[in-house]
């Protein structure tokens, strides 16, 4: 608290060049501040997109790999796969 008195005195008693640099400094560390900020909520949110596609490519081959073992068990037994209907025929 007493920094801020003490600044504040200071300013008061500075000239009009050095108030308009110090408010310039105060808005160029704010505006840095903001944009450290944007930076990680955007990164984030970008890498949550790629952790969800991840888990739905993850989900999709698991499911290919799946139809794939019921297409060559079919073909092991000596039977005809139908692609047209997605089944083996009997």
């Amino acid at each position: 608290m007493m920094y801020l008195k003490g600044a504040l005195a200071l300013l008061q008693a500075s000239s009009l060049l050095t108030k308009i640099v110090a408010a310039g400094a105060l808005a160029l560390a704010l505006l840095g501040a903001y944009g450290v900020w944007h930076h990680k909520v955007y990164r984030s949110g970008y890498d949550r997109a790629l952790s969800d596609i991840a888990a739905e490519d993850k989900r999709a081959i698991g499911s290919a790999l799946e139809l794939r073992q019921v297409w060559k068990h079919c073909r092991a037994s000596g039977r005809r796969w139908i692609q047209s209907e997605g089944r083996c025929a009997s």
